[in-house]
């Protein structure tokens, strides 16, 4: 199972000493490689000074001068740390203390220099929380040694090296592409990506939503158990699906289609009646679908 820094952190409070079963527990962490990552995690953060460990179980260590923060950077290379404290200063952060966080990062970061009434105290991310940039919008250019990929948002400070996974990366080269962490930087590496789709020559080209959903990293398929789940349904209306609903089911009911190319797609979002009423007056009912 998939955790965070800051998942793990927020089950340490009030200096009390916490034993890695009761993480286990907590996390819901059972199979044996989940286990395995977190005593890897508990082993760094000990060894950086975030956790300090007694008798086998482990205790934060709170520094006045280390506050938590999330990155807001600049496309001209430099980031300030904001704070959730209201009223908490903005940590100014220099390009060079980043510590490969990128912008929108949930990171720990230690104060080195007091801020002023004309300027903000400044810092350097000491550790990154939690990272938010699960995939990336970029353009594909091609490299001496392989092909590479350049966020749009010029607030990501980065280039990500690309690894092949099926599509062809030269058909890609100076196009849109959505493009998925494989790994963020570690050290000196670089951080490595592969295209997951490749969107057009210019965002011009590319489907609004399919922009939309890549940038905010949204689903655009159901996930299997979902799917498991609607084979299930009933394919008749039952007599519960009908209590405190209105049955309209015999007045006869049309859709309008716009395109009759869509003519065989199953979605249906508006319909209307028509019904004859005494006294020469018509009922128009427009129906719209209930997604709640």
């Amino acid at each position: 199972m998939e955790f965070s820094v800051a998942a793990l952190l927020a089950n340490f409070t009030d200096d009390k000493l916490v034993a890695p079963k009761v993480l286990e527990k907590k996390l819901d962490y059972q199979d044996e490689k989940s286990i395995q990552k977190l005593q890897i995690a508990l082993d760094a953060l000990e060894k950086v000074g975030v956790l300090v460990k007694d008798r086998g179980r482990y205790r934060r260590v709170h520094e006045e001068d280390v506050v938590e923060a999330k990155l807001r950077c600049s496309s001209k290379g430099f980031c300030f740390a904001i704070q959730e404290l209201e009223g908490a200063d903005d940590i100014y952060i220099r390009e060079s203390h980043l510590s490969t966080a990128w912008n929108g990062d949930h990171v720990l970061v230690k104060i080195t220099k007091e801020g002023s009434r004309r300027r903000s105290p400044e810092g350097q991310v000491q550790l990154i929380l939690e990272r938010v940039n699960p995939s990336v919008l970029a353009r594909v250019r091609q490299a001496e040694n392989g092909y590479r990929a350049v966020p749009l948002d010029d607030r990501l400070l980065f280039e990500l090296n690309l690894q092949a996974n099926g599509i062809p990366l030269e058909e890609a080269v100076e196009h849109l592409v959505h493009v998925e962490v494989v790994r963020y930087p570690l050290g000196q590496n670089p951080p490595l990506g592969q295209v997951a789709r490749i969107l057009g020559s210019d965002a011009e080209d590319a489907a609004d939503t399919d922009i939309v959903c890549c940038k905010h990293d949204l689903r655009t398929n159901f996930p299997d158990e979902v799917l498991l789940a609607v084979d299930g349904l009933p394919k008749q209306v039952r007599k519960t699906d009908l209590k405190k609903r209105l049955d309209l089911r015999d007045l006869l009911t049309v859709t309008v289609e716009g395109d009759s190319q869509n003519y065989q797609n199953p979605v249906v979002g508006n319909a209307f009646t028509l019904k004859n009423l005494e006294e020469g007056q018509w009922q128009l009912g427009v129906h719209i679908t209930d997604v709640a």
